[in-house]
């Protein structure tokens, strides 16, 4: 890219670690995407190694953040706050870009702290700032936080509008900021999949399918208990990912019934291939920002059952002619699943919402808000 206002320092993606969360792999393929563009490209990072460390593309500069390991990872990156100025001063990267919530805090402080005004800090919200179960103190301190960090980003960037509608309204000081950019979820091989999907024979067994951490945001002891009230029905259902919960859903799960139709596969790198052998995914979260598991899945044709965990999603089903039904009510989601077997849905306005958040149009977006926020300073 010649005659950009990239060539005079590098981009830089922070993210705390490649470990097995979308937000992970989101970060390394815009970095990955950037740096395919001729865009000088770093990867800024607290640990080098995880689950999906070896997407990193050869072409991105990895630089491993000097940090006390001490604590767990919000106190870890509170630590690191002053090497990262440092940093910011001695590389002097035109913009970093935060992967998500978890590290937006540290960095508005760091970038402050090093006094750099040629760095821009774009910040990005990918999970709801309330969520369900908060204190009213803990909800405002969380208001409060992200309130902060929009005071001192150079940009903030949500999954959707209705995010950026909702944060525009909450912060109406930093109202101008709020910036919607779809993230890279979609491969090129997910939409191939997709064209050759065959559509499933009336009265075989319908593979279902669940992909997210086990904990406490994806509710899977709602979906093991709408999966009890379909028992009569023909199906299997296999549960990809992993978490601090696997045990106690794994046991409600037996005391169910429902073990020998139930199979934890735990974390998968690549899910594509199960999307393609699957009819319909189930997304039972009880919130999320812009979810990237249905967004793949309606990539390759499979049918989509979720929860009203997410104002973007929902309004984006909406528009392929789907309704969600509320979070936490086992009796509403059976109800949609066993509705999704009876009338298989037409694949073709899922693939079309789909496509707009490819990799390709998502590392387009991205490179359009950061020279708009260059643009500006």
């Amino acid at each position: 890219m010649t005659n950009s206002p990239f060539e005079t320092g590098p981009i830089v993606h922070f993210l705390y670690e490649p470990g097995d969360g979308g937000l992970d792999r989101v970060a390394i393929l815009l970095a990955n995407g950037m740096a395919s563009r001729g865009i000088e490209t770093e990867l800024w990072l607290t640990k080098a190694h995880g689950s999906v460390g070896d997407m990193i593309a050869p072409n991105v500069t990895v630089r491993i953040v000097p940090t006390p390991m001490l604590g767990g990872r919000g106190i870890q990156l509170l630590l690191q706050i002053p090497a990262v100025a440092r940093m910011i001063r001695k590389y002097q990267p035109k913009a970093i870009f935060s992967a998500g919530n978890q590290t937006n805090l540290s960095l508005a402080i760091a970038r402050k702290l090093s006094g750099s005004s040629r760095t821009n800090f774009i910040q990005k919200i990918t999970n709801p700032v309330l969520r369900p179960g908060l204190s009213r103190w803990a909800r405002m301190a969380r208001t409060w936080r992200f309130g902060f960090t929009a005071r001192f980003a150079d940009m903030c960037l949500t999954l959707s509008d209705a995010d950026a509608e909702h944060y525009a309204r909450i912060y109406p000081h930093a109202a101008d900021k709020f910036q919607c950019v779809p993230n890279s979820y979609v491969t090129a091989d997910m939409l191939k999949l997709g064209d050759s999907r065959q559509v499933r024979a009336p009265g075989t067994p319908a593979r279902l399918l669940a992909v997210g951490r086990i904990t406490t945001q994806k509710d899977y002891p709602t979906l093991i208990a709408a999966l009890a009230l379909i028992t009569e029905r023909p199906w299997s259902m296999t549960i990809l990912g992993d978490g601090n919960m696997r045990e106690e859903i794994q046991k409600q799960a037996r005391s169910s019934g429902l073990a020998d139709r139930i199979t934890f596969k735990g974390f998968v790198s690549d899910p594509t291939p199960y999307y393609a052998r699957s009819d319909i995914l189930v997304l039972s979260s009880r919130w999320e920002g812009l979810p990237a598991v249905p967004l793949e899945a309606m990539a390759t044709g499979c049918a989509i059952v979720a929860t009203d965990c997410s104002e973007g999603l929902t309004r984006l089903l909406h528009r392929a002619g789907l309704e969600t039904v509320p979070v936490q009510d086992a009796r509403a989601l059976a109800g949609a699943i066993a509705s999704a077997m009876d009338r298989p849905q037409a694949t073709a306005p899922l693939r079309a919402c789909a496509e707009a958040f490819s990799i390709e149009a998502s590392v387009d977006r991205h490179i359009e808000r950061l020279e708009q926020t260059l643009a500006c300073g």
